[in-house]
């Protein structure tokens, strides 16, 4: 009977997914078949107990991470699943380990010691439980020629593709068809694969208007929209948020190709990049924008619907514990209604209270008069603010790169090669370049103020979802942080901008009082035509933001513009 015959199991592994493609599942499958057919055994095919590892290399001890087959079999062994006597199949031995034969030989020899026999096929040999000294030393032989063998084959393949990477820096020759997958090689030549190009733009566009990875891979798969690379790579066949995340970052779309390799076993970069190596796909200004929208929002999370979007998302701290206020919907009016609430208070941690979400919009609206954001009723104003988050982006991303060479200069003594120093000089050049220019385009943004408030608030957009969520990044993007308290029928909202407190705004029922701490803003204040109090401010509240001699301080430069009111101020 089959129950009584000695159970084999089929352990197969190949370490890429061209292997996949070919017949390395096939061959190795059919053979451990035959093996059980000519042997009496029972070749175990239900699917708890197939052991299948795709695209792992034994040669780097891949194949026994948590997650591997050869793990799962070996812990079945050890649970007592697996009976001692059973046999264990592979192509051959390198097939179980391609390891330096000091970490492979006591892997192999414990199989063994649990009673579990190993057949190799190309071998033709089956290593038992009752092995002898001359087995071992069979064994020890298959390894080290494996182990050998792939490194060999290791060290051929790096100097090939160091070869092939000298050769794309220093004549922009292609790699082969190894390319980013929207492209393919004709020729001597990348191309643009059809119909790819328009995906893309497609996610751009997405992430520009606010939707985070996970939204556009829903809204990709809900249009049918097919998947880039193979299928053996992405079984699901369907977008994640991985994938739409790994496009938005890809400066291959640039056109810029980035040398990498190992180092201590971690991918990184090599060198500067090669630009102009690719076709360039998108515009350096839509790939700006859309990291702008990434590191600012996370509009993923929200709700697609315009009421449902929080303007005040990532915007509105409480101003007594510092934690979030959140939006909370009670249901419908009367007893019901929408309200911001601290995020502490709603664990019992804070005595905040609770603020009618549609009172505080009409705050939120006054900020957005008070601060620079005319580029969300007029073009030339948003192209400033596209260029300046353009920016912020590249300096962000050089200053990046002069730490790595900095920290290069360190860990070789200075003696860095003559391109990496010439890409230091590079990037510094760049740098002062940028500070300068960052700093024209923010006096540009400031030479508009928004003066008319009525004819702003007519053009301004806090109706639809897209308009609603213009103004939230815009804020973000302006590092404008909110510090929001209730003190019965009385909403205190202080506004900083960069860090600094700007001004106060103090709300009961609809009317707003102003405080503002900037003679720039008083300024402002007078143009809008509203009038800024110039009074003490409740101690409590100013406590919040100075120190007891900073506190003193402030009080004379509020008594200063009380008596100076009216009068040009110069503080």
């Amino acid at each position: 009977m089959s129950s009584q015959r000695i159970q084999a199991y089929s352990y197969i592994r190949f370490s890429t997914p061209e292997q996949a493609k070919g017949d390395s599942y096939r061959r190795q499958r059919a053979a451990a078949e035959t093996y059980c057919m000519q042997n009496g055994l029972e070749l175990v095919k239900n699917e708890d107990y197939l052991f299948f590892d795709k695209g792992r290399s034994a040669y780097k001890g891949k194949h026994l991470s948590d997650d591997g087959q050869l793990r799962r079999f070996l812990k079945y062994v050890e649970d007592g699943a697996i009976k001692p006597g059973s046999i264990l199949i592979i192509e051959s031995l390198d097939r179980l380990s391609r390891e330096h034969v000091r970490a492979a030989l006591p892997r192999f020899i414990d199989i063994l010691n649990k009673g579990i026999n190993i057949y190799s096929v190309s071998e033709n040999k089956l290593y038992t439980s009752d092995f002898e000294a001359l087995d071992i030393m069979a064994g020890v032989f298959q390894m080290s020629r494996a182990h050998s063998e792939s490194s060999l084959k290791g060290e051929r393949v790096s100097k090939a593709w160091k070869q092939k990477q000298n050769d794309a820096r220093e004549t922009k020759k292609p790699l082969g068809r190894a390319c980013p997958y929207w492209l393919k090689l004709e020729g001597d030549k990348y191309v643009v694969v059809p119909g790819r190009v328009e995906v893309i733009k497609q996610i751009f566009d997405l992430a520009v208007a606010g939707h985070g990875h996970r939204a556009i891979a829903r809204i990709l798969n809900a249009n049918n929209v097919p998947i880039f690379g193979s299928e053996n790579r992405n079984v699901s066949g369907a977008w994640g948020s991985s994938s739409t995340g790994k496009i938005l970052s890809n400066r291959a779309l640039l056109g810029e190709y980035q040398p990498t390799g190992l180092v201590d076993g971690i991918r990184e970069a090599l060198g500067e990049p090669v630009t102009d190596f690719y076709p360039v796909v998108i515009s350096e200004d839509l790939f700006f924008q859309a990291q702008s929208a990434r590191t600012t929002r996370n509009v993923s999370k929200a709700t697609k619907t315009a009421a449902n979007f929080n303007v005040w998302q990532g915007l509105a701290k409480c101003a007594l514990c510092g934690e979030s206020m959140h939006l909370v919907n009670k249901g419908q009016l009367p007893k019901g209604g929408k309200y911001l609430r601290c995020y502490g208070s709603a664990k019992g941690r804070c005595t905040n209270k609770i603020v009618q979400l549609a009172s505080s919009e009409s705050a939120f609206k006054e900020v957005l008069a008070k601060v620079d954001s005319l580029s969300l009723v007029q073009d030339s104003q948003a192209q400033i603010q596209k260029e300046i988050a353009k920016t912020d982006l590249r300096l962000d991303m050089l200053n990046k790169r002069q730490a790595e060479i900095e920290a290069q200069l360190l860990d070789v003594g200075g003696d860095l090669p003559n391109f990496v120093m010439q890409a230091a000089l590079r990037v510094d050049q760049e740098l002062k370049e940028l500070k300068h220019k960052k700093d024209e385009l923010k006096r540009d943004a400031q030479r508009e103020k928004i003066l008319n408030k009525e004819d702003f608030f007519a053009k301004l957009d806090l109706v639809s979802f897209e308009g609603r969520a213009r103004a939230n990044y815009l804020l973000k993007a302006l590092k404008v942080k909110v510090l929001i308290e209730r003190q019965e029928n009385i909403v205190c909202y202080s506004v900083e901008v960069d860090a600094a407190l700007t001004f106060v705004m103090k709300q009961t029922n609809e009317k707003i009082d102003y405080y503002p701490y900037t003679a720039e803003l008083t300024e402002l204040l007078r143009k809008q035509g509203d009038d800024a109090v110039f009074a003490k401010m409740h101690a409590a509240m100013v406590l919040r933001y100075f120190t007891t001699l900073e506190l003193v301080k402030e009080q004379a430069r509020i008594d200063k513009m009380v008596a100076n009111r009216g009068k040009p101020m110069k503080l």
